[in-house]
């Protein structure tokens, strides 16, 4: 009698690739909230936009005409995570023949663009900031509109996390590092990437309750729960084959997560246009002409 010992499917990941794709999937996420949402919508309503960065849009809100407007801007950011990451599901199921690194992209582009909305309607509105409370200005009751929105976000996460995992991420049962692997490397490279651009902000150096640079690191809260979440409920997981998250080196992510890393730190960090004469830095401007 013959036995036969089935060696159990191989995870290969190439981790300068899954960085790349990280890199290239949260620049993204990130610039359709604040550039594409928040500074479109100002622009789409004929309002002009002074400056963008990673962290923020400088609007010129004396233009603004009605609270309506003021709304919409406000609401831009999350309205453009939601409908591009749901396009991007969208894509992740349709799209069977997608090279690994495009997987790759569009699964964290879903999960990370869901963390963002997790974030703008769960948690800000919870400790009272963020753009909904904004939206909530004369409105009455806000405790009840609050309510509202805070739910409205359970709702919207909750199929936000589902999701993502359902339509791609397989079942990694014996491969505890791999799974570790796929999700933590892409949260350090957020933490990291997002900490280098606004260390280059100007409003990097506002005092704590107005500094872009700690809010930051309240928002890092909320990636790690998603991987820690990630790592220790294993469900909802698709039908996919183990082997089939297997990431390659490929040289052209790798060039164009390179090119995407320095513009968005260098280039975006800083901000693109001018801040001056935006009343958060007042007192910044005001030393720097010392």
């Amino acid at each position: 009698m013959t036995h036969e010992h089935t060696m159990p499917p191989r995870v290969r990941v190439n981790i300068p690739t899954l960085v790349a794709t990280a890199i290239v999937a949260w620049a993204s996420a990130n610039v359709l909230h604040e550039i594409l949402g928040h500074a479109g919508a100002a622009l789409l309503l004929g309002i002009p936009v002074r400056a963008v960065s990673t962290t923020t849009a400088s609007i010129d809100w004396s233009r603004i005409q009605s609270i309506t407007e003021y709304r919409v801007i406000h609401v831009g950011g999350t309205a453009g995570n939601l409908i591009t990451g749901a396009v991007a599901l969208l894509a992740l199921y349709r799209l069977k023949t997608l090279g690994s690194a495009s997987g790759y992209f569009l699964w964290l582009f879903a999960a990370f663009s869901s963390v963002i909305v997790t974030l703008n309607l769960i948690s800000a509105p919870l400790i009272g900031g963020g753009d909904w409370v904004e939206v909530l200005t004369h409105v009455a009751p806000q405790s009840t509109w609050k309510a509202v929105i805070i739910a409205v976000g359970v709702v919207l996460a909750t199929v936000g996390y589902y999701l993502p995992l359902r339509l791609w991420m397989p079942k990694l049962t014996g491969h505890r590092l791999a799974l570790l692997c796929v999700t933590g490397i892409p949260v350090i490279t957020v933490i990291i990437m997002q900490s280098l651009s606004s260390l280059r902000s100007p409003f990097a150096t506002l005092p704590p309750e107005s500094n872009h640079l700690l809010a930051s690191v309240f928002a890092y809260f909320h990636f790690v729960l998603w991987m820690i979440l990630v790592n220790v409920i294993s469900w909802p997981r698709s039908g996919r084959p183990v082997e089939s998250i297997s990431l390659p080196r490929s040289n052209t992510w790798l060039l164009v997560g390179f090119v995407v890393l320095a513009f968005y730190v260098c280039v975006l960090g800083p901000g693109i246009g001018s801040f001056e004469g935006d009343p958060r830095l007042a007192l910044y401007f005001e030393g720097y002409a010392k």
